[in-house]
């Protein structure tokens, strides 16, 4: 009954928190796209795609996931200390990162055939850095249960992003992009979540040393070792059609797929982050108190179960319609968006609960599962180009596979979620 009620208030509350800081930013998001569409070509949205995968490639290794271990120990002191050892290891990183950008510049850029991003690549050790940045402050704040502030460090990132970007469309600095506009939003957001967190930080700062960092980055170092494996191949392989599409087929498909995947994904990582941070904070709290985390997972699932036929039925029916909406260079968006459904919908229902991983260590077990799924949709992606030179049944060899390992992941962790294993010593 305990852990029922706390679903029904506690953690009910704290998703719609989230959700309604998510939901008004992508609403700020949407009311941008359809003029944004009109404002910059395909390959100046692909670029755009390209940089910010590449950011999302690269934000597991900048941080080695220890964020993840701010929400895990009992006591703030221990918290704080990873948030420092993050941050350290986020700023060493970014730094190497640069150093790396400017002797192979020239390299990457001909491997993906995207010298139109030459200029922007430098760009993108800063964009690490704070991307990195912010998702250490948003663990913190998950920890301290302050998802107002991780709501609205979202709005400002949304709306400034957005009123950046569309104002440099009307400008005469068209050229630039969108790049820049998603720095500033991100940038922003950054310093929100600063100015927040000082007044929390400063109640255990005195705790923070070198000393304590590096005992905690230990105790938690299946993190790093398996769990980065596990960010870097699975987000590697969500962003793996935009790499492949860009080198296979182009800047402005990539661009098209770029902007379907933009406007799937919207609405869906409404619920899908908001709920994944509120379970991993709940079932972090359950676990170490030995309640019962099988009744969580199949409560949090089927919520979600009921949720989606609210998001994926009205996309369906709207995805018929987006070349009205976006324009005429943008006659596939909708065929794009189509044919990622199933992928998404079975992502929707596992995603959230993919916190258990860490909470149960059971790293080993799903970095194999994600080395096979991208194995798996990089030949999707390939045999189309291959065999069919064609990118819709790259895309749809991508997306049944996606669908495929989510149903199984689905399944391991419903019944990994029985197991009363201590995960940290």
């Amino acid at each position: 009954m305990q852990l029922f009620s706390f679903l029904k208030k506690e953690f009910v509350k704290n998703v719609l928190t989230l959700v309604t800081g998510s939901a008004l930013s992508q609403i700020v998001i949407y009311a941008s796209i359809l003029i944004l569409t009109r404002l910059f070509s395909t390959e100046l949205f692909g670029i755009y795609m390209l940089f910010s995968s590449a950011t999302i490639i690269l934000k597991p290794l900048a941080t080695l996931q220890y964020e993840f271990a701010i929400v895990l120990p009992k006591k703030n002191k221990d918290a704080l200390n990873l948030l420092g050892f993050s941050l350290i290891v986020l700023i060493g990183y970014s730094i190497l990162l640069l150093l790396i950008l400017f002797i192979f510049n020239d390299q990457i850029a001909d491997f993906f055939n995207i010298h139109k991003l030459a200029n922007f690549i430098y760009l993108l050790p800063l964009s690490v850095l704070l991307f990195g940045s912010v998702s250490i402050f948003d663990y913190w704040n998950n920890r301290m249960n302050n998802f107002k502030n991780i709501s609205k460090g979202l709005l400002v990132k949304s709306s400034t992003m957005s009123v950046a970007q569309v104002a440099t469309g009307f400008s005469a600095f068209n050229g630039i992009g969108l790049i820049p506009g998603m720095l500033l939003g991100q940038f922003l957001q950054l310093l929100f979540l600063l100015k927040v967190s000082v007044k929390s930080i400063k109640s255990a700062r005195k705790e923070i040393s070198f000393k304590n960092m590096l005992f905690l980055a230990k105790k938690y170092k299946d993190i790093p070792v398996f769990n980065t494996i596990i960010n870097l191949t699975n987000n590697l392989s969500n962003e793996l059609p935009v790499l492949l599409i860009t080198k296979y087929f182009g800047l402005a498909n990539s661009g098209i797929y770029g902007l379907a995947i933009k406007f799937m994904r919207a609405p869906v990582g409404i619920v899908q982050q908001s709920v994944s941070q509120v379970f991993f904070n709940k079932a972090s709290k359950v676990y170490n108190e030995d309640g019962n985390l099988h009744t969580l997972v199949k409560k949090t699932a089927k919520n979600l179960l009921l949720i989606s036929a609210f998001i994926f039925i009205p996309l369906f029916v709207i995805s018929f319609y987006l070349d009205f909406l976006f324009g005429d260079d943008w006659q596939d968006v909708g065929l794009y968006a189509r044919i990622l459904i199933p992928w998404l919908f079975f992502a929707f229902l596992s995603n959230p609960i993919n916190s258990l991983i860490m909470i149960l260590n059971k790293q080993k077990t799903m970095v194999i599962f994600d080395v096979l799924l991208l194995i798996f949709r990089f030949l999707g992606l390939f045999l189309g180009y291959y065999y069919y030179n064609d990118i819709v049944i790259s895309l749809i060899f991508f997306s049944l596979v996606g669908m495929l390992f989510n149903i199984l992941i689905f399944i391991y962790l419903l019944k990994t979620a029985k197991e009363k294993k201590i995960a940290y010593k």
